[in-house]
């Protein structure tokens, strides 16, 4: 797997446990955040820090210097305003996706939604976060970057790693995913050439067991 390693939307929920997963592999990722001081105490020791937002390009460059892959976990926390889905999930992806071809970044994993090809779906009353998000996604699959593009089921805040996962393609499954099994794929996309060019949904499987990650990403095919 590569070495250096940047999370933007590190503070947020899932990009807090994708920080942690790659500690605890012996990696020292580099960590893309708006509030410095309040990372500081989320991540104590283990990253390195680049103070940056989605929103203003210009302050995303410093933080890609010696980069060679992007795991993007931003989200908007509103449905208008500053921090709204236009502005985060469209623009920031934008935003950051230019900024990271510009660097020469060799592989960019996107964390977007399942659904983002439904506008009907209730999530896009938000502020039509499901609409902006495939924007973003666009963004990327046109960039000329390698990447892998997730489309996770709905996020809960459960430990993970007790059942095994589905990916399928084309925008037509519903479910659930963990925080924490979606930071494992995120982290797997890296390792895998099989993930390269390449959007699918995963969800959690209804019955228990470990993923096989080369089988999973070997079933996909590419954008």
């Amino acid at each position: 797997m590569t070495k250096n390693i940047l999370v933007a939307g590190a503070s947020g929920r899932t990009g807090r446990i994708i920080v942690n997963r790659l500690i605890h592999r012996d990696f020292f990722p580099h960590v893309l955040v708006r509030d410095l001081p309040t990372a500081k105490l989320l991540f104590p020791q283990g990253v390195i820090f680049h103070q940056g937002d989605v929103r203003l390009i210009e302050t995303l460059y410093p933080a890609l210097n010696n980069i060679d892959a992007v795991i993007s976990a931003v989200g908007c926390n509103t449905p208008v305003g500053k921090n709204c889905p236009k502005r985060v999930d469209y623009q920031g992806v934008v935003n950051l996706v230019l900024a990271a071809c510009n660097k020469k970044i060799k592989q960019f994993v996107l964390i977007s939604s399942i659904a983002v090809s439904h506008p009907e779906h209730p999530l896009n009353r938000f502020g039509r976060i499901l609409d902006w998000k495939l924007k973003g996604e666009n963004s990327l699959r046109e960039s000329g970057m390698g990447y892998t593009i997730i489309r996770p089921g709905g996020l809960v805040d459960t430990p993970g790693g007790e059942r095994n996962l589905v990916f399928d393609q084309g925008d037509r499954i519903m479910g659930t995913i963990s925080r924490a099994d979606l930071a494992e794929t995120c982290i797997h996309a890296l390792h895998y050439s099989q993930s390269l060019s390449k959007t699918f949904e995963v969800i959690e499987a209804n019955h228990n067991g470990k993923p096989n990650w080369e089988e999973l990403f070997s079933s996909l095919t590419p954008d």
